[in-house]
């Protein structure tokens, strides 16, 4: 009997370690600035599916934000951000996960980026919390234009400063 025990104990454990799908939904707001100011901008239409072992920190899956939906809450500079991007050619930026490694309610997640054709690897540093079934992740990384091959705006002598900063909050829940 306690062999059977043993036998369903360690099934459980296997079970547990098994890699599990979630669906990820979320945001992405940059912070960005020049000369005379500062601003935000962010977009809410992050969303995929990642398929991630929490034992490992192994992931693959896809999540991706549609370059076109950043808010600033001014239009021309949004419209101008949509240039920068070429949203007309590459209307998304999708990371593809490869590895989401927790230390307690730390996390490092890890991937290739790509924001119009260029493809990158970015490792993102955050907080990772346990919500019910599913998590949330909060976490950010600085950027710079040149890195993507991108022009930054300009108007007049006025151009956006590099780095750009990032920030990602990502709720994934199981499917």
């Amino acid at each position: 009997m306690r062999g059977f025990v043993w036998a369903l104990g360690l099934l459980g454990g296997l079970a547990l370690a098994q890699p599990q799908t979630y669906a990820v939904e979320g945001r992405v707001t940059y912070a960005a600035s020049y000369t005379l100011g500062r601003w935000e901008g962010t977009n809410t239409s992050l969303q995929g599916v990642v398929r991630w072992d929490s034992q490992t920190g192994e992931a693959t899956g896809r999540v991706c934000v549609d370059l076109a939906r950043f808010d600033s809450g001014n239009p021309l500079r949004d419209a101008d951000a949509r240039g920068v991007f070429n949203v007309s050619r590459y209307p998304q930026s999708c990371l593809e996960v490869e590895q989401l490694v927790p230390f307690g309610e730390e996390a490092v997640l890890a991937g290739a980026l790509e924001i119009s054709g260029v493809r990158r690897s970015v490792r993102v540093r955050g907080r990772l919390v346990r919500e019910g079934n599913g998590y949330l992740f909060s976490g950010g990384f600085s950027t710079s234009f040149t890195e993507w091959r991108l022009i930054p705006p300009s108007l007049l002598f006025l151009r956006v400063n590099d780095p750009v900063e990032v920030w990602v909050e990502a709720r994934a829940t199981p499917r």
